[in-house]
């Protein structure tokens, strides 16, 4: 027992000496608990934040922000966000510093550089203490036309200067003096930190915190944004995941508006403001209440409405900021954080529904994914095999921002002014806003993409959508106006005074006139190989014959699924001159998609390759086979079938998307 009792005092005596030696008492991956870390990850990570005193995993905003900052290193980053403050009076710098100071001690994850480990995943690093950013600069010999001037550039270059993700805080404050007892403080952070909803918060608690020179023991506790990050972790994601998956099913392709932008830099953007008038704004939200929705559902709405316009596109997506903030969360309200999310939308826009019918399904679509929020943007495009969704993003600010902190007087200093900007990487966003009696909506528009003509056009066709849902909710959606009546007529009348004859005949016809003038002259061109009208007109007979020899005949359709080549040509003329009307079917198009075209066209016959047959869907309709002997149909003769084609024969069948996800034809003469 003695000599357990001693190695056991011996064991003891060991570790006190060890933990009052230098590096001891160093964290170990158990004090972290939402991230799994090894120990030397761990002291990787303190080698780059020596003050670190959490490890937290990132919200999933944070990580596409984290990701874009990364991948566009050249340039400004758009994601820098800042706030302007103009006082009068006696400023205390030194209690503005304090305050400065002790809202960074407050919030820890103020604190936090972003840091990637080495299996690639984010971890956000909160260090125990950091210097404040902070800079004095003295303008106040300037004068006052020069002064502004030189705010203005100062305040940009500012905003330009990229944050060190890596290196805490994330947050800088510059203090303008302009004159006696007139000064300008900029407080600019990275949009990781925060979002609009923290923003006044974090305000209100810098002004109190100046009238009491950093003394926070008035102050309400803070909530740690580390609960909102653990809460995060517990969240289902298997049954988020399913659910975004069955809300994309079926989706054919992305909604981009822009076009390719892939490899221009993230330029800041242009802003074009439309306000409504009292009475459009009274229409709009009596027109909400009426349906039971949110404004910002009728929004949202319209913004749909407008993209299917300008895409020609009845299934359309586009990004949407959600507020992110569980009311589970006790204390979610006041946290200080980012936590909103850029999730898609999508709108399938049915001509004949009407417009309230339409507003009520989004509302009910977007109330059914409120629960599954909390999965990254990246998460559902995975889901859905597109790496990008849309290029729009649509943002409903609703701020709880007390006017009456920035009016009352902090010991002798009065709050002139407070503005904000901020900005995306999207080509293209509508940032809409409210209060009683105004509702403000603002394009931020990339000036390298979109042309201010341009968004100035998107912006009156928005306000008449939103008119037009205010006051007409039982209108069809597809007689939803885009122009005011000055301009409709303009366009439709003046403009479309295009009437003229055109002679009598049909395309076979006109085509055997054309071959008749230019035998010789090139028709078509692929690859390196090309026919001359010709060639085009003596393959297209002989293949039409044999079309006629397997039953192919006037009121018929033929379905023609082959990739771009000259023996599509030769088949779409084919089937034409044999009094048929053809199908065009894309080859890459899923099976499921090729099958309901096949079933809801009835074709009598499917012309197709050898490559494309084995992708084509299990079904009864005769397949020819144009690169084998039949489908040349060398044996047949040359010249044009004896078919007579009335001159409202069917030309050809387009299907497109479909409101309902299923492809609808139409017949073209």
């Amino acid at each position: 027992v003695r000599d357990l009792a001693q190695t056991w005092f011996r064991a003891l005596e060991a570790i006190v000496t060890h933990a009052e030696g230098p590096g001891a008492g160093g964290h170990t991956p158990s004090d972290f608990t939402l991230v799994k870390l090894t120990q030397g990850e761990l002291d990787g990570l303190r080698a780059k934040q020596p003050q670190l005193t959490d490890v937290l995993p990132l919200a999933p905003l944070q990580q596409g922000l984290l990701f874009h900052a990364l991948y566009d290193t050249e340039g400004s980053d758009v994601y820098s966000v800042q706030m302007a403050f103009d006082f009068e009076g006696d400023l205390n710098v030194d209690a503005m510093k304090k305050a400065a100071a002790k809202l960074l001690a407050r919030h820890a994850n103020l604190r936090a550089g972003f840091h990637t480990r080495e299996n690639g995943d984010p971890v956000q690093v909160v260090s125990q203490r950091v210097e404040l950013p902070w800079t004095d600069t003295d303008l106040s010999g300037l004068p006052e036309a020069d002064l502004q001037a030189e705010l203005s550039r100062l305040a940009s270059e500012d905003r330009v200067r990229r944050f060190d993700l890596t290196a805490p805080p994330l947050m800088r404050f510059t203090l303008f003096t302009t004159g006696q007892d007139r000064h300008r403080l900029l407080v600019t952070n990275h949009h990781i930190l925060l979002d609009g909803w923290s923003t006044p918060i974090l305000v209100d608690e810098l002004f109190a915190l100046y009238g009491t020179s950093g003394d926070d023991s008035g102050l309400p506790r803070v909530t740690p944004y580390r609960d909102y990050l653990a809460w995060l972790t517990e969240q289902d994601r298997t049954e988020a995941e399913d659910a975004w998956a069955r809300e994309f099913d079926g989706l054919e392709e992305p909604t981009l508006l822009a076009g390719p932008t892939e490899g221009q830099e993230s330029a800041l953007p242009d802003r074009l403001v439309v306000e409504l008038n009292a009475d459009e704004t009274a229409d709009l939200l009596a027109q909400a209440r009426r349906l039971g929705v949110t404004t910002n559902t009728i929004v949202q709405t319209a913004w749909a409405l407008l993209l299917s316009h300008l895409t020609g596109r009845d299934d359309v997506v586009f990004g949407a900021t959600v507020s992110g903030r569980p009311a589970d969360i006790p204390g979610i309200e006041s946290m200080v954080g980012l936590f909103i999310n850029t999730l898609p939308v999508r709108v399938q826009v049915d001509a004949a529904q009407s417009l309230g019918s339409l507003v009520n399904r989004v509302q009910e679509q977007q109330t059914n994914l409120l629960p599954h929020h909390h999965i990254g943007l990246n998460d559902v495009q995975r889901l859905t095999g597109h790496s990008e969704l849309f290029d729009t993003l649509v943002v409903f600010e609703n701020y709880p921002i007390d006017d009456d902190s920035l009016e009352q007087d902090n010991k002798g200093l009065n709050i002139v002014s407070g503005t904000s900007r901020d900005a995306t990487h999207y080509p293209l966003s509508l940032i809409a806003s409210q209060d009683d009696t105004s509702f403000n909506l603002r394009l931020d528009y990339r000036p390298d993409v979109f042309d201010g003509e341009r968004v100035a056009v998107i912006g009156k066709q928005l306000r008449l959508l939103l008119a037009t849902l205010a006051g007409k909710a039982e209108l069809p959606t597809g007689r939803a106006e885009l122009l005011p009546s000055l301009e409709r007529g303009l366009v439709v009348e003046e403009w479309n005074a295009t009437g003229c004859e055109v002679a009598a005949g049909t395309l076979p016809g006109v085509f055997e006139a054309q071959v008749a003038r230019t035998p010789d002259a090139t028709a078509v061109v692929f690859e390196g190989e090309s026919l001359s009208y010709a060639e085009l007109d003596a393959r297209s007979n002989r293949l039409a014959h044999e079309l006629i020899a397997r039953g192919v005949g006037s009121g018929d359709f033929v379905a023609v699924a082959a990739p771009r080549s000259l023996e599509l040509i030769v088949a779409l003329y084919a089937v034409v001159k044999a009094g048929a009307a053809y199908v065009p079917v894309d080859p890459d198009y899923p099976a499921e998609r090729i099958g309901w075209i096949l079933e809801d066209a009835k074709p009598a016959l499917v012309l197709t390759t050898t490559a494309v047959a084995g992708r084509l869907p299990d079904s009864d309709v005769p397949v020819l086979l144009l690169d084998t002997p039949a489908g040349v149909a060398a044996e047949h003769p040359d010249t044009a079938p004896e078919r007579v084609l009335p001159e409202n024969a069917a030309a050809y069948v387009i299907f497109t998307s479909g409101s309902t996800g299923r492809p609808k034809g139409v017949v073209v003469g």
